[in-house]
């Protein structure tokens, strides 16, 4: 497993850390390789889809927030 952080921006200019996290599993038992999934999180714990590279999805509110620099 293995993790990432950046950081992203809201409509209204308030900064937040997007947490990425990365798990190998076995998707299936004829595959020898494991297949990585990506889990989006807040720092606050809420869960986050990503819509496209920079854009993404907070579940709980329906905020938008785009990826900026640090």
């Amino acid at each position: 497993m293995s993790t990432h952080v950046f950081t992203a921006q809201d409509a209204s200019g308030r900064r937040c850390r997007i947490q990425v996290v990365r798990e190998e599993a076995h998707a299936a038992t004829s595959q020898a390789q494991p297949v990585p999934s990506s889990a989006y999180v807040l720092e606050d714990g809420s869960r986050v889809r990503r819509i496209d590279n920079d854009t993404f999805l907070v579940i709980g509110t329906g905020a938008y927030v785009t990826r900026v620099s640090d």
